[in-house]
């Protein structure tokens, strides 16, 4: 059992947040008066050994999750994709969660050996998001028109964790992507918070790493989707998937609305990401935009949009563990970092049915799948 005095107060906090408790729910599971806790949690008294272990148990978390300290990188402020209607104490819990997460891939990542991201600075090129996708895009590996064959993939190429079901026992989540950009992360960590269609998730992790890239020195919470440092992200994120030379050469003002899913079967971008798209490089009029919005809308594609593309399989996280913590990494590496081995093995997919790959890449094939869809 650890001293007391090595014990963080404030780790209980966190494990509030986390199972959405208040601190009186969590005093009464513990057995303890609510102002007792508080002054534990504030650090006015120090951690009881016994309520750490008392809290361990109940909650299947390892004792050396009590040991945890927080450093600048869990306190900076977090970058969101969310809906309106999120609420507060969810962000808390995500934000929770990815510090858990975030620090198990940055240790794993160190410890494995594998190079820190090596992120461009936007005002080499003066702070265009669309240049900054062109520069990311060569660094993956990318021509200047291909399609992105895996954007997951691409990422961790460029040194970025991905972790596909942060919070997965929470469907119909308001929030959808996470990361926590800092000056100091050189091993930065995007997540996705729910599940979504493939199109999506791959928009929205790529809309998470542009704030690593752009936002490291972030003061405050984005508050609102249409703030200038979210709309530069969702311009990354289609440029990084669709070039604009593609986006001149494939649409026209005339482009019926089922034209833009054959763009979606090739490059593996939805067909409303498209429209918008085309409608900020002046490919297609505002008019023509509000036009083939109402058409998708009415036709259902905001829930259901036609043209499946496939889930992605992050690799990175799981083969760091492996590399430090051996073929069945969860339990050690919980132990190690202070965290629960139910997410370890969340995180990093640890309990798929198909064993990971010896290869270090995995590549859809939008064609294939282009040949295999139907119009609706």
């Amino acid at each position: 059992m650890p001293h007391e005095q090595s014990l963080n107060g404030q780790r209980f906090t966190s494990l509030r947040r986390i199972f959405s408790l208040t601190q009186k729910d969590l005093a009464q599971q513990l057995d303890v008066g609510q102002s007792f806790l508080s002054q534990v949690e504030r650090g006015l008294r120090p951690a009881p050994a016994n309520l750490a272990h008392t809290a361990s148990s109940l909650f299947s978390l390892p004792l050396t999750f009590f040991l945890v300290r927080s450093t600048p990188l869990e306190s900076g402020p977090a970058t969101f994709r969310k809906t309106s209607r999120a609420l507060g104490r969810e962000d808390e819990r995500i934000g929770e969660l990815y510090n858990e997460a975030s620090r198990l891939f940055r240790l794993a990542s160190q410890e494995s050996g594998y190079r820190s991201a090596e992120l461009p600075d936007p005002e080499d090129y003066e702070d265009d998001p669309e240049q900054v996708a062109v520069a990311m895009r060569a660094a993956a590996g990318l021509d200047d028109e291909s399609p992105v064959p895996n954007a997951t993939r691409a990422l961790e190429r460029l040194g970025f964790g991905v972790v596909d079901q942060l919070d997965s026992e929470r469907e119909g989540s308001e929030h959808s992507g996470i990361t926590r950009p800092s000056p100091w992360m050189e091993r930065p960590l995007v997540a996705l918070t729910n599940n979504a269609p493939g199109g999506v998730k791959r928009l929205t992790l790529l809309h998470e790493a542009y704030h690593h890239v752009a936002d490291r020195n972030l003061q405050g919470l984005i508050t609102s989707s249409r703030s200038p440092e979210e709309q530069r992200a969702f311009r990354f994120a289609g440029a990084f998937l669709l070039p604009a030379a593609v986006v001149h050469q494939r649409v026209t003002e005339a482009l019926p609305l089922h034209g833009y899913l054959a763009i979606k079967a090739d490059y593996g971008i939805t067909a409303s990401a498209t429209i918008r798209r085309a409608k900020d490089l002046g490919v297609i009029s505002n008019n023509r935009y509000k036009s083939l919005s109402i058409q998708s809308s009415s036709a259902g594609w905001r829930k259901n949009e036609p043209v499946d593309i496939p889930d992605e399989r992050p690799m990175l996280f799981s083969q760091a563990l492996r590399r430090v913590y051996g073929a069945q990494p969860a339990h050690a590496a919980a132990e190690a970092v202070g965290t629960s081995p139910i997410w370890v093995r969340r995180w990093a997919r640890l309990d798929d049915e198909t064993p990971a790959p010896a290869v270090a890449a995995e590549v859809v094939d939008f064609q294939a799948a282009r040949r295999r869809r139907q119009f609706t």
